[in-house]
């Protein structure tokens, strides 16, 4: 999938080039300083690259590269005789990689639970709501601006007098803590198929459509947040209590829709439950198997892929609030880090063992051990 990947960036990398020729696309440095041997200099870096009214342009050259090798050298501290743990890796952190989007679901998984294990010990009389908010699909192309209206509309959402209620003159905050992300699905399927049309028979039966029938939304989009709330126990008999249809109500009003969204709120009382929902909501921003499947054809693929890339660019994708936030920096989690150990105690490590990516075999294949 990484190697799909990388060649869609190289394909829409020769695409734009005219255009960012035009635009005047430029590398823009910064002077910072280094420990080069023994010395500290001051060297230019690239920041990135730019347009001439100074708007940041994705540099597709660089993430087809970036992509293409991306966990390609990969070192181990041995554990036992079985059990190896990854300690440096050259993840290439691109937003759309699939062994980063991998990666990452993995950390924020483990993130997210470790918040809300805290959070439980500290503060018994809080209780999560898993709460998901969605939009109408949009076209491929209208991605980014979609983003943008479900990303103020978040704010605004969480800001509302409704979630922050005035009693007796004080702001009554009913949300103690968040975790939100987002997810986009990509409907790539010309045709309702069998498993489509069982998983949505009422919607498709409300149309008048059927197995086998072209798909209304091929080729769209469905951008979505997760998000964990937690409230107060006493709020489900409180005068603040919101049923769906208020949640819808307050969705539709923050992100300024003219229709009634889909909103799922919902309370889970069991720890296996509660783990099934964190897993929900950090699985990947994207599922690169419904994108980079051979069934699209590749201008299809190059589009979507270049949406997705101009669209998730500079977004925070998962983000935290109240109390949850200052779990979080307490911690000392960063929220845009995958974890790699890059220094091993050498009192602890007997050696490490390096594997590369081999191009030929389409595997990884040990090359040295390096003794510590």
């Amino acid at each position: 999938m990484s190697l799909k990947l990388a060649e869609s960036y190289e394909r829409i990398a020769d695409k734009v080039s005219d255009e960012y020729r035009k635009r005047g696309v430029h590398i823009r440095y910064k002077r910072v300083k280094r420990k080069i041997g023994e010395e500290i200099k001051t060297i230019s870096e690239p920041m990135g690259l730019y347009d001439s009214d100074g708007k940041r342009v994705v540099n597709y050259e660089k993430r087809a590269s970036n992509v293409k090798f991306c966990g390609t050298c990969l070192e181990f501290e041995p554990i036992d005789k079985e059990l190896k743990r990854l300690i440096k890796a050259n993840f290439c952190r691109v937003p759309l990689c699939p062994m980063c989007q991998w990666r990452k679901s993995l950390r924020v998984f483990k993130e997210v639970s470790e918040v809300m294990r805290i959070v439980q010990l500290r503060k018994v009389n809080y209780v999560p709501l898993f709460l998901t908010l969605t939009v109408k699909n949009c076209a491929v192309e209208n991605l980014k601006a979609t983003l943008d209206n479900m990303f103020n509309g978040w704010n605004e959402f969480m800001r509302s007098r409704t979630l922050n209620p005035m009693i007796a003159g004080k702001i009554t905050h009913i949300v103690k803590g968040w975790f939100r992300s987002l997810e986009i699905t990509y409907d790539g399927d010309k045709f309702i198929t069998a498993k489509r049309y069982r998983e949505a028979k009422k919607y498709y039966d409300e149309r008048g459509l059927k197995q086998g029938d072209k798909n209304p939304n091929y080729n769209t989009i469905h951008p979505h947040f997760h998000a964990v709330l937690l409230v107060e126990r006493t709020y489900f008999k409180s005068d603040g209590y919101m049923h769906t249809r208020d949640w819808v109500k307050l969705w539709r009003q923050s992100a300024r829709l003219d229709y009634d969204p889909v909103c799922d709120i919902r309370r889970v009382r069991t720890s296996k439950e509660k783990r099934n929902q964190v897993a929900d909501i950090a699985k990947y921003t994207y599922k690169d198997a419904e994108i980079l499947t051979d069934k699209l054809a590749e201008q299809e693929k190059d589009n979507v892929v270049q949406s997705l890339s101009s669209a998730l660019h500079g977004r925070r994708l998962y983000a935290y609030g109240g109390i949850m936030k200052e779990i979080v920096a307490e911690l000392k989690l960063d929220e845009n880090k995958i974890d790699v150990t890059d220094e091993v105690n050498p009192e602890l490590a007997k050696m490490i063992l390096m594997y590369r990516w081999d191009f030929g075999i389409s595997n990884y294949r040990f090359v040295k051990e390096i003794k510590v």
